[in-house]
């Protein structure tokens, strides 16, 4: 298994118009489409990141690395990544494989 876990800040314009609670909301909702529907994903989420530092933390669970590798081209992905671009940025990335 690989947990892909991302963390993001919220964009300059989210922060200005104090939208980061339906920003976050959005972000669920367009994560949610994900799950059950890219095979070799486990699950999916996002949430408001707790520790500080970022903004938000994405974790994701995978099969495999070749789940990985599929899922970051897969047209339901790549959807959700174009619904995202204006709201989040600064992105910092990890990935673990699990037993």
């Amino acid at each position: 298994m690989i947990r892909h876990i991302l963390f993001w800040n919220f964009t300059e314009k989210v922060k200005t118009e104090h939208s980061e609670k339906q920003s976050l909301e959005f972000l669920q909702r367009s994560v949610a489409t994900m799950n059950g529907h890219i095979e070799g994903l486990i699950h999916a989420e996002i949430g408001a990141n707790t520790a500080g530092g970022y903004d938000l933390v994405f974790y994701s669970e995978f099969t495999d690395a070749q789940a990985l590798a599929a899922f970051r081209d897969h047209p339901l992905h790549v959807a959700h990544r174009e619904r995202c671009a204006d709201i989040v940025t600064d992105r910092l990335c990890g990935d673990v494989a699990a037993d």
